[in-house]
């Protein structure tokens, strides 16, 4: 199940004012859409796959937002591109270990792009990073 394709599709960002230390910062990842699409490797030959369309959000309360909207392509043989598609059509639900990939995936590039938007507009980083401290010796 290797995902061969992705891209980011549509970037916003938006800083309305000051992060208030009551606000709250909300995660949201949707699939919105799976799509049936052809791989080709070479002139010759075509390979079924799949495009997902995903939506990565993340809310500052009154502060502002940033919203991610991608696609990834994803190969897998034809019987196995069926059935997900089938799935997906079926509910709108997805099997666990393909949609952990696929969230997995999301959250992983979402995430680093939305650290880099928050830095240059002035949003709290949604995630902590590590930091040096410097330690005392406590036997002085």
């Amino acid at each position: 199940m290797p995902i061969v394709g992705f891209g980011f599709d549509t970037i916003n960002v938006e800083k309305k004012q000051a992060f208030d230390k009551d606000d709250k910062i909300n995660n949201n990842i949707k699939i919105l859409e799976i799509k049936e699409t052809s791989l080709k490797p070479n002139d010759k030959d075509e390979m079924p796959g799949l495009l997902i369309l995903f939506e990565f959000g993340l809310l500052y309360g009154k502060a502002g937002s940033v919203s991610l909207k991608g696609h990834i392509i994803h190969y897998d043989p034809e019987n196995k591109v069926d059935e997900l598609l089938k799935t997906w059509k079926n509910g709108k639900k997805l099997p666990a270990q393909f949609s952990t990939q696929v969230f997995n995936f999301i959250m992983y590039k979402g995430n680093i792009r939305a650290l880099q938007l928050e830095d240059e507009v002035g949003l709290p980083l949604h995630l902590k990073l590590p930091r040096f401290k410097i330690q005392t010796d406590k036997k002085n």
